[in-house]
């Protein structure tokens, strides 16, 4: 993982963090640190076979039908941007996400409340985070 700081301000930093992840998807971050409301810029870029599929198939064409399957995709992705991801916490709408064909931008922010009540339900193991694969299952010692 690529992780730049970029002093802004004394103790006020922008963050940058870039995961040397494959799989046909690149991500970049951007975030604040050091100010009262955490605020985050993320860009998602697929590569074209990952989001329309293989070329191939009997007539070396895409799937049938592909053009509704992004239209859908682009439709469901621009909108709020929901927080939170254990199933036993409430979403909530912090920032805007907006997506062409490949491409995803989320604009995202959290408060100092929001990071406390994260830290609050990790306090004790939460049998749905586990399920999810959020988090790792307490050891049996």
């Amino acid at each position: 993982m690529n992780l730049y700081r970029f002093r802004w301000a004394p103790g006020v930093s922008v963050m940058f963090q870039s995961p040397a992840n494959g799989d046909g998807l690149k991500v970049r971050t951007w975030y604040t640190v050091g100010l009262p409301v955490r605020q985050s810029a993320s860009l998602l870029q697929q590569t074209r076979e990952e989001y329309y599929g293989p070329a191939g198939g009997p007539a070396g064409n895409r799937p049938p039908d592909l053009w509704k399957r992004v239209v859908r995709a682009v439709i469901d992705g621009n909108g709020f941007s929901r927080w939170g991801y254990c199933p036993e916490m409430l979403p909530v709408v912090r920032g805007i996400e907006l997506s062409v064909p490949r491409i995803t931008l989320l604009l995202t922010y959290a408060t100092s409340r929001d990071d406390q009540d994260v830290e609050d339900h990790h306090a004790e193991p939460c049998p749905a985070c586990v399920a999810a694969g959020w988090r790792a299952a307490e050891s049996a010692t």
